[in-house]
């Protein structure tokens, strides 16, 4: 199951639609090349939405027990779980947690940092798929250790 990456935009002016429509393109380059690379990917419960969307950028990265509760149900093996920082109008840093849905516990965290490059769709897309890549590499290994034991 992958989650959209929220904008926690704590700049003076807060959330302009430039930015959001930076970190759309950045959650579809995201999960595009997680499908490209042979992810399955889980649709998102009612739930979680529901909560992403009543509580604060950070609550569900912030809580990955909670995200994980709530997507047992889902038959997903993993959540992923991100939030797009932006501090300072100088950079912008999608991070991610991939959380174990069946124990809860964090298996791999992984981060881009985009300075200026921010503003460049092209550079946009291009980080985002750098990020869905190590998660991908993750997830193959992670899949091999199990079938390992």
């Amino acid at each position: 199951m992958v989650l959209d990456f929220p904008l926690n935009d704590l700049t003076d002016l807060p959330n302009p639609p430039e930015e959001l429509a930076r970190i759309s393109s950045f959650n579809i380059a995201f999960k595009q090349k997680l499908v490209d690379d042979g992810a399955e990917i889980v649709p998102v419960s009612d739930q979680i939405i529901a909560m992403a969307a009543e509580q604060s950028a950070t609550y569900l990265f912030d809580h990955t027990d909670i995200a994980a509760d709530l997507a047992k149900s889902s038959g997903a093996d993993y959540i992923l779980i991100g939030v797009a920082m932006k501090p300072t109008y100088l950079f912008v840093y999608p991070r991610l947690l991939l959380v174990d849905v069946k124990t809860n516990r964090k298996a791999f965290t992984a981060y881009v940092q985009m300075e200026g490059s921010w503003l460049d769709k092209h550079t946009t897309e291009s980080s985002a798929k750098r990020l869905a890549g190590k998660v991908s590499e993750e997830l193959k290994r992670l899949l091999a250790k199990k079938n390992n034991t």
